[in-house]
């Protein structure tokens, strides 16, 4: 099946899971305090599912795998991050791993439509005027 909106893709629902899970876990103590890394982290949480909607639209295949490349990175940082906000003790190493197993199921998820989009490489993806 050809996905005929952003929403329809696997990917994109991972990644808004992945998105709402990580934005949930903003209003704790250390993040109240450090307003600085729940910034940085709201925003590449933000970052990684607006760029997969950003990409969708583009007319051809290389186009949205750039902006997958870009998703792939926030997913990245947002890790990153949540790494670091669990030596902060803000988050239990237990809640760091299953948001990372998320981030990581997200990532591969990126790579596999990234080769397949690349592999067929459409210059026009049919996504004109609506």
């Amino acid at each position: 099946m050809v996905a005929k909106r952003v929403e329809d893709l696997k990917l994109w629902q991972r990644a808004v899971e992945f998105s709402n899970a990580v934005i949930a876990i903003l209003d704790g103590p250390g993040f109240l305090r450090d307003r600085r890394l729940r910034a940085q982290l709201s925003d590449a949480a933000d970052s990684l599912v607006s760029n997969i909607s950003e990409g969708f639209e583009q007319p051809t295949d290389r186009g949205f795998a750039k902006y997958l490349y870009d998703s792939k990175a926030s997913t990245a940082e947002a890790r990153a991050r949540l790494l670091l906000a669990k030596n902060k003790k803000y988050i239990s190493p237990e809640k760091q791993q299953e948001l990372d197993q998320i981030g990581d199921e997200v990532a591969r998820m990126t790579t596999g439509l990234i080769k397949y989009l690349l592999r067929s490489n459409r210059r026009d993806r049919g996504l004109g005027p609506r």
